[in-house]
């Protein structure tokens, strides 16, 4: 969505009008953004393949003021509920983490180094490396590779598709 995230013109609307209901249309079946959605006041979450009487229903349940979960992700809710039963402890999860957390996974993962995060958001260098430090540990990451492989899955950063540059000219 250009301009403003569907998270942020949420989060904007309902700061306006706590009363308006807001039902996400969506073409992600992941859990951080069904989150995300509920953390900033959703009351629905729709997938955009969704058959059309699935979306008719979804706003009349949250018109009506109720909630609404496409049955796929509600689905997979029960399923990763049913794993974290079976094992003795979940792992942590990129929603686990905190605003900050998340910002400067972003600026780590985009090739930045803890000095230069520093300067972006006007903090020490050693409260970089805390939180660096905290999110490396409530996400089992051990390494920059991992951060970044961790990053590209969770879609915190994209990878251009634009072929890379010539890195030297071949003689003729």
């Amino acid at each position: 969505m250009p301009g403003l995230s569907s998270f942020e013109a949420a989060r904007q609307i309902k700061k306006i009008r706590r009363e308006t209901k807001v039902l996400s249309l969506t073409m992600y079946d992941d859990e951080d953004y069904l989150v995300e959605c509920m953390e900033v006041g959703g009351n629905g979450y729709v997938l955009k393949d969704s058959p059309a009487p699935e979306l008719l229903a979804a706003i009349r349940d949250v018109h009506r003021g109720g909630s609404f979960l496409s049955p796929r992700i509600l689905s997979q809710l029960v399923d990763d509920f049913r794993s974290r039963i079976r094992t003795t402890h979940g792992k942590p999860r990129y929603a686990t983490l905190t605003p900050r957390e998340k910002e400067i996974l972003k600026f780590l993962a985009e090739g930045d180094s803890v000095k230069e995060v520093a300067t972006h958001l006007n903090l020490s260098v050693k409260t970089i490396e805390a939180h660096k430090f905290n999110l490396m540990r409530k996400l089992d990451i051990h390494n920059k590779a991992q951060l970044v492989q961790y990053a590209i899955r969770r879609k915190v950063i994209r990878i251009s598709t634009e072929p890379l540059p010539a890195l030297y000219e071949p003689r003729a």
